[in-house]
């Protein structure tokens, strides 16, 4: 076997009319943020449309769900009323009920199904990729299992079921493939605890459940930058640090949530794009048909392979940066020699890609990462700009769902906090004390507050 670029492959990817096109999502997906900025999800609803789509995409169902006025008029036709005013009166319910839909706003689980993506048209785009990432990041492989959570307790309620009386309810959908891959099997394995967990308390969850799905689309994302940017450094168990204040806090530069929280975070994404382009002609070599491939996949298959493998491989990687890449982009490239590791010939290789992209295409792709921050974790630090905070309700959430038992030692707490990857610092962690205290969580075993207690919040 060679172990080589695929140059045919890639040549269809990278030419467009004859010119070379910084393009992606051919073999791998990486980050499901938009380029174009029509397409960014602007979130006017919170999160809600996204949980919509992920829970009809469990129930084998299209992401779009119709809720306008031809189902009003399709429920009202096929319905019977003593009278215009009792006709009137039904419609003026309908209306109000699908608005509230609209708007996010239930007050059930049977509900979630039918909230709908925006109605802007370009920016369902964005909305849907976001679907896409949480389902098969989160819930892939477990759809049955997530279905059964979701429908543990039957509340249907009145809404519902006249909304289900139209034609026009969500379609079943063929079976299509995965997009993105789960790249962190422990967090996925968190995020179904948690689900459980939340359905226990069934109003708590219905209140809650797309603030825990933001939470782990944001703390996804922001490990797949950190870890993408170690390039075969990439370590799946494990998380890295990323430090939130809490929102009543006040921020400053020698605290962890300024250094390790939105200003790394920002300072990683920056340039990130590339990773898109170059981990897509990377997945496209002769000795591999598996789809959305890193840098540790590939070195781990070489590695298999042998030391010639490797080699082959990197001699393969320099000859299509100096015979296509140079020559098409006119940017000055790495070449080979005999002391090139695989590590040093893909940050060449990123390097040489880092140049060829477009200010304005890494722009609006870093906008469409820092458009979560701003509308779900954002704190105004003044003229230390945005710091990545948490609300109250949002420590109450992951304090809930922490909790499997009456109580837990307040030690185990911060543990379980960085299982969902948060991490506080010691002051964020005396508030949060604080907070919980107040609210009568806290339960001290002794006068000396040696062993510390927070109570079930579910």
């Amino acid at each position: 076997m060679e172990y080589l670029l695929d140059r045919d492959k890639i040549d269809r990817f990278i030419f467009k009319n004859g010119k070379y096109t910084f393009r992606r999502r051919s073999v791998t997906y990486v980050l499901p943020l938009p380029t174009r900025e029509p397409e960014r999800a602007k979130f006017e609803r919170g999160f809600s449309a996204i949980t919509g789509g992920v829970i009809r995409k469990v129930n084998g169902k299209d992401v779009h769900v119709e809720t306008n006025d031809d189902i009003i008029e399709e429920i009202i036709g096929s319905g019977k009323f003593q009278d215009d005013e009792s006709k009137t009166l039904f419609i003026h319910f309908l209306k109000d009920q699908v608005n509230e839909l609209k708007e996010g706003k239930v007050t059930s689980l049977s509900q979630l199904e039918r909230i709908p993506l925006t109605d802007n048209v370009k920016e369902q785009k964005g909305e849907i990729d976001l679907i896409h990432f949480f389902y098969d990041t989160f819930i892939c492989d477990n759809s049955e299992q997530i279905k059964d959570i979701l429908q543990h307790y039957d509340d249907s309620d009145l809404i519902t079921e006249i909304l289900d009386l139209s034609s026009s309810v969500v379609t079943k959908r063929k079976k299509s493939s995965n997009y993105y891959r789960c790249l962190f099997p422990g967090l996925k394995e968190q995020f179904i605890k948690d689900l459980g967990n939340l359905v226990k308390n069934p109003s708590f969850l219905v209140g809650h459940i797309s603030m825990l799905f933001v939470h782990y689309t944001f703390v996804a994302m922001s490990q797949l930058v950190l870890h993408t940017n170690k390039i075969t450094g990439f370590n799946q168990e494990k998380l890295q640090p990323v430090y939130y204040i809490l929102q009543w806090e006040k921020a400053a530069k020698w605290r962890d949530s300024y250094r390790y929280g939105n200003k790394m975070l920002l300072e990683e994404i920056d340039g990130f794009f590339a990773h898109e382009h170059a981990l897509n002609i990377l997945g496209m070599n002769t000795f591999s048909t598996e789809g959305n491939q890193y840098y540790h996949d590939l070195k781990e298959k070489l590695k298999e392979s042998g030391p010639e493998a490797e080699k082959q491989f990197i001699q393969s990687v320099y000859s299509w940066l100096n015979e296509v890449y140079q020559p098409n982009t006119n940017i000055d490239v790495e070449t080979y020699t005999m002391d090139k590791t695989l590590d040093i010939a893909f940050e060449d290789f990123i390097a040489a890609i880092r140049k060829g992209i477009s200010n304005e295409v890494n722009s609006r792709y870093y906008k469409a990462f820092e458009a979560i921050i701003s509308k779900f974790f954002r704190k105004n630090g003044g003229p230390l700009g945005t710091i990545l905070s948490l609300s109250q309700e949002q420590l109450l959430l992951l304090v809930a769902v922490s909790i499997t038992k009456e109580r837990i030692e307040l030690k185990q707490l911060w543990k379980e906090l960085e299982k969902r990857g948060v991490w506080l610092d010691h002051h964020s962690k005396e508030e949060v004390v604080k907070v919980l205290d107040k609210l009568n969580y806290m339960e001290k075993k002794s006068d000396s507050g040696d062993a510390q207690y927070v109570k079930t919040i579910l």
